[in-house]
């Protein structure tokens, strides 16, 4: 079970993945945007991972999120 926003951030680090992915056919012709979604790629797998970390705390604790969804 994922929340909106792990579902969000995911589909953020996909889309820029493949944005890389796209101007990394040709890198000399795109270094700065290159630059700039590898830094974005990188905070957004932070956030990501992060909010992970947080959220097994809760989700293991006995009927954690159980509560929420009534």
């Amino acid at each position: 079970m994922s929340s909106e926003y792990e579902h969000n951030v995911g589909k953020l680090l996909a889309e820029k993945s493949a944005r890389l992915e796209e101007l990394m056919k040709d890198p000399e012709l795109h270094k700065g945007e290159i630059a700039m979604l590898s830094i974005e790629l990188e905070t957004l797998q932070s956030l990501f991972e992060n909010y992970n970390l947080g959220m097994n705390v809760f989700r293991r604790a006995q009927g954690g999120r159980a509560g929420l969804r009534e």
